[in-house]
């Protein structure tokens, strides 16, 4: 009997014992997991509103897309307005992060993934068109586009590309690029030409024959019909050349 009375007092001890600790756990448990984190949304509005007032006036259509919050990130709830920070302007173009940071008695910091997409209206192809073909209307037309893909430039305007040469073949809905386009020959090589020489007093104009040929804003070579010598000029026109006095 005293055995089992041992033994039942241990047993009280051991449940005694157990007891306090779950209750302990329990406690613990309620304070890791009930206490309230801040809203990851509110974060991700705080980065998004922030690029888009620094963007402001941008001359283009923006819009901003916030990166992927790991929903199992626990961040302190902040008790004030939290403050949203980039390092430079520049580096809210593209692809970035922004900070966002809270500054009550518990302060911690978050950078957050931003992706910034510039809209414009870009000179693209109607269709497939061949190497050394006019551009006209009925070759382009503007469609809007993220210009920050756009690494190799674009045309805005279609009056810059009509009348312009194609230097390769292309196809349908290529964005047109400086390296795209070349300008028609204004001159060909023993053509007849007028040599323009002025300053702010005086203007002259003479006969002379290209020794090669250009583009208009090409420098080319030309024969003063004239003086028979041999100078430089800019092609400013077709058949038109300006020379030095």
């Amino acid at each position: 009997m005293a055995m089992i009375n041992i033994i039942m007092k241990n047993l009280t001890a051991i449940l005694k014992r157990s007891l306090l600790i779950f209750f302990a756990m329990s406690l613990f448990s309620n304070n890791v997991f009930c206490k309230e984190s801040h809203s990851l949304e509110n974060i991700s509005k705080t980065a998004h509103d922030f690029v888009l007032e620094q963007l402001q006036n941008a001359d283009e259509e923006i819009q901003v897309v916030v990166g992927h919050l790991d929903p199992r990130l626990r961040l302190h709830l902040c008790t004030i307005p939290l403050e949203a920070f980039s390092q430079n302007y520049e580096t809210l173009q593209g692809i970035s992060t922004v900070g966002v940071r809270c500054n009550d008695t518990k302060p911690w910091t978050l950078y957050v993934p931003v992706s910034v997409r510039n809209y414009k209206m870009v000179v693209t192809l109607k269709h497939a068109v061949i190497r050394n073909t006019i551009l006209t209307d009925k070759d382009v037309s503007l469609k809007k586009m993220n210009i920050n893909r756009l690494s190799s430039g674009y045309f805005e305007d279609l009056a810059q590309i009509k009348g312009k040469i194609l230097t390769q073949n292309l196809s349908k809905g290529v964005v047109l690029t400086k390296h795209h386009i070349k300008l028609p020959m204004a001159v060909s090589r023993g053509q007849s030409v007028t040599l323009i020489a002025k300053n702010p007093v005086i203007e002259v104009r003479t006969k002379g024959v290209a020794m090669t040929k250009g583009a208009i804003g090409d420098r080319i070579k030309v024969k003063n019909t004239k003086s028979k010598r041999i100078i430089e000029g800019v092609i400013i026109d077709k058949d038109l050349i300006s020379v030095n006095l």
